[in-house]
């Protein structure tokens, strides 16, 4: 199922919540499946994704470029400019993570990356 722009908005309120801790991980996966359509995996993963960008760390799991370009914006836009910058460099991460893979790259997501930058 591809995740579309409308489910990754409901998820970001809700991944919102699970960073402030006014719900579990496994609560705010539920919500977003119950909200949205999304499926608990990918729930789960939107999740740990945007935990990764709001700390800077490097994920593992890839969504479509719609989806990070929203997630760096949304965090620009309610979490400032220091979060942003934690979530480029968890993006970048992310980045070098997957062109270790065998023949994987994501051109379109690090364009997205340096036009923010």
């Amino acid at each position: 199922m591809k995740i579309t722009i409308e489910m990754s908005k409901g998820a970001y309120e809700i991944a919102k919540k699970v960073y402030s801790g006014q719900v579990t991980r496994s609560e705010g996966k539920f919500e977003i499946n119950k909200t949205t359509g999304m499926n608990v995996g990918s729930a789960q993963a939107f999740i740990t994704i945007f935990l990764a960008m709001m700390n800077g760390e490097e994920y593992k799991r890839a969504f479509n470029n719609d989806t990070n370009k929203f997630l760096l914006e949304s965090i620009r836009k309610d979490y400032g400019e220091d979060s942003f910058k934690n979530a480029l460099d968890a993006v970048q991460k992310h980045i070098e993570y997957y062109s270790t893979l065998e023949n994987r790259n994501l051109t379109g997501l690090q364009a997205i990356i340096n036009q923010m930058k």
